[in-house]
């Protein structure tokens, strides 16, 4: 989950930085046979906005959800509960995993390293049957 949070990021934060592509346009039609708007025609899109606007625009979004918990209270309180919940709950279970881990590592070391290789490795008979019975 977290991979595609932060895959989403970048890929929010390089489509910023990219030029946009109606920079690129100079022909005059679509393709279709139709004529293109005027503001296709001179390289730029009519909805397209510049890095400032996209800017304010963001700074706008940021101060509303940093807002959010001034108007939902309740709802900001139960989430806050349930994120400790959760990670009292991964803590917990973290350290019972890892103490099992710590545990398995320990008892492989006592059987000694060859023990632990002679149980992975086939043993050989010494019979070579090659009839397949």
């Amino acid at each position: 989950m977290s991979f595609i949070l932060r895959a989403a990021f970048w890929l929010t934060v390089l489509a910023f930085l990219l030029p946009t592509a109606g920079n690129q346009v100079t022909a005059q039609n679509d393709g279709k046979g139709g004529a293109m708007p005027a503001s296709y025609a001179e390289g730029q899109p009519a909805d397209d906005i510049n890095a400032g606007e996209m800017l304010g625009l963001a700074a706008q979004s940021a101060g509303d959800v940093l807002g959010f918990c001034d108007r939902n209270p309740e709802v900001c309180s139960r989430g806050g509960a349930i994120v400790g919940h959760i990670a009292r709950q991964g803590s917990y279970y973290g350290a019972e995993a890892f103490l099992w881990l710590t545990e398995k590592a320990r008892d492989t070391q006592k059987a000694g390293p060859d023990a632990a290789s002679a149980a992975s490795t086939p043993r050989l008979t010494g019979k070579t049957d090659y009839t397949g019975a």
